[in-house]
């Protein structure tokens, strides 16, 4: 069987190499034990359309997808719809589920984590039908993405200063808005901030991202209407990994919930994974254990109780 690593030549980080040198040096890395590594170049533009042409071919068995978390969670859903085996490849600014697989994020490092990897079944999520395996958000993470992209964010360098010039404008006018989310634990309506649903809980880290991704559960965060001096406190509380000391941050673990935004306006937004969508009223998020073929490098394993979540702090 082949392994068919799909590059995005938009990726922040590929930009700065050569590309096709690069992609022979990951076939060479990649190409062992009777298996053979076929390396994609495309634009961004071509992804997706990329990712499903791969994910019909019946010689590949294994989709390497080197690029940014955009990247990343299209090549998860190809696989998850289509059973073929993912690898990451982090190339992008934030690599926030290669974070999750303890992958170096140097990309020739990672390209040795991978040629040692071990297949192994994780979660990922789905936001409507829509496979995701970082989070599904509204609010403050939404309204930063989408605000940042409108800024340069060519090269690493300037997506992480839109992204701070970004988060100063949220900071001073943080959006509120009506939420009724619907749990095992019940239903509830709220006046919020933020509110998202992770694929498994994030963990006590600067960055938000996922201590273990096979827990088979999701994580439902939300924050209470606030102003900006209390946002600006958030903000620096999840800088220094302590966000779950917040007062006004509350997170439960389901593995279905519903969403209803009855009030929301036209031309509201959310974000998956990073990627801007349009809001609709209703979102059904829904944990699928174990239902995504993953190359897993050794250091999962040895890192994986890192950073447990732990709800013995979540409020009501």
């Amino acid at each position: 069987m082949r392994i068919t690593m799909i590059l995005n030549q938009d990726g922040g980080t590929i930009r700065g190499m050569d590309a096709n040198e690069f992609g022979n040096m990951a076939s060479a890395k990649l190409s062992a034990n009777g298996r053979y590594c076929v390396v994609r170049l495309v634009s961004g533009k071509d992804l997706v359309k990329t990712l499903n042409e791969v994910a019909d071919d019946k010689d590949t068995d294994t989709i390497v997808a080197g690029g940014g978390d955009g990247t990343i969670s299209a090549a998860a859903g190809a696989c998850f719809k289509s059973g073929k085996i993912l690898g990451v490849l982090p190339l992008g600014t934030m690599n926030m589920f290669a974070r999750s697989l303890s992958l170096p994020l140097d990309p020739s490092e990672a390209l040795d984590a991978l040629a040692e990897a071990d297949e192994r079944p994780l979660d990922i999520a789905t936001a409507n039908d829509r496979p995701y395996v970082h989070q599904f958000s509204v609010g403050l993470h939404a309204r930063l993405v989408h605000q940042r992209s409108r800024l340069d964010t060519s090269t690493r360098f300037r997506k992480i200063t839109s992204t701070i010039k970004t988060l100063g404008r949220v900071i001073l006018h943080p959006p509120r808005f009506g939420v009724e989310i619907d749990s095992e634990s019940g239903r509830t309506r709220q006046i919020v901030s933020a509110v998202s649903v992770s694929n498994n809980l994030f963990g006590d880290t600067p960055l938000a991202y996922a201590a273990l991704l096979d827990e088979g559960v999701l994580g439902v965060y939300q924050s209470r209407a606030l102003e900006p001096g209390t946002v600006f406190r958030m903000t620096l509380r999840a800088a220094l990994g302590k966000l779950r000391e917040d007062p006004d941050m509350s997170v439960e673990s389901a593995h279905k919930v519903t969403l209803r935004f009855p009030n929301a306006r036209r031309g509201s937004k959310a974000a998956i994974d990073g990627e801007i969508i349009p809001l609709e009223q209703e979102i059904e998020c829904v944990c699928h254990p174990g239902a995504l073929r993953t190359l897993v490098p050794k250091t999962y394993a040895a890192n994986a109780g890192t950073g447990t979540p732990d709800l013995n702090w979540a409020s009501a």
